[in-house]
């Protein structure tokens, strides 16, 4: 039997995957860093700070679950759109498209005879004409357009896991100041490695785990004084 070639480099698996996680676990660890750090600046309670914590923590799941649901269903709805208007105008007005689809040969090097004998060809058949114009006029595939509950959850999930991770020594831990603190490194670990495998798969670990490190900080910092700022108004 002969082998089947495969890439020598081949692409990244569940691309869209790893960044609505990466988007959920980065947005969710930032966001509860950042309102746990600021709000122990304003209150000295470790029971109000945990509660406010886990409060947090599920609205923005539920926010950024509901936010993607609508992201993902609002993409669906506008390829949909653009569909049925190509749809329409190779149906009405054909040899308008197939000039349009030349040029866009055409301006990848091919001579006009060439593009006129690839369009001849793909006009031959409506569904691939329509999917060419589509691809190469509005940039879109159908093949890119993913499941809306799927890409929710998969954002949720992150949002859920990167929150609760400043949240777990407010839980453990008996008293604010080592809280504050034992979060703050905590999450600044995590969001590291987490940078780092995001980093990892496009190239470029140690920037990618350097800048998000940088983010959660900077953010944290900014609220924590904030917060400090507050108890004296």
């Amino acid at each position: 039997m002969e082998k089947k070639a495969g890439e020598i480099h081949p692409h990244i698996r569940g691309r869209d995957l790893v960044s609505d996680l990466a988007l959920g676990l980065s947005d969710g660890l930032v966001t509860n860093l950042a309102f746990l750090t600021g709000f122990a600046g304003a209150a000295s309670s470790l029971a109000i700070l945990r509660i406010a914590g886990i409060a947090a923590m599920l609205a923005g799941t539920i926010s950024m679950f509901f936010g993607g649901l609508l992201k993902a269903r609002s993409d669906k709805d506008l390829f949909r759109a653009d569909f049925e208007r190509e749809r329409y105008e190779i149906e009405v007005e054909p040899e308008e498209e197939k000039g349009e689809l030349m040029d866009f040969y055409i301006k990848k090097g091919l001579s006009r005879d060439q593009s006129q004998q690839v369009v001849d060809k793909i006009s031959e058949n409506k569904q691939e004409w329509l999917r060419d114009m589509l691809l190469h006029e509005l940039h879109i595939h159908s093949d890119q357009l993913r499941n809306p509950y799927k890409v929710a959850s998969v954002i949720g999930l992150g949002f859920l896991i990167g929150s609760f991770v400043p949240l777990i020594p407010y839980l453990l831990l008996q008293t604010r100041q080592m809280a504050v603190e034992a979060s703050v490194i905590a999450s600044l670990v995590f969001v590291f490695f987490a940078g780092a495998w995001k980093g990892k798969l496009v190239g470029r670990t140690l920037k990618s785990a350097i800048e998000a490190t940088f983010v959660a900080a900077l953010a944290s910092a900014i609220l924590y004084m904030i917060g400090t700022m507050l108890v004296f108004v």
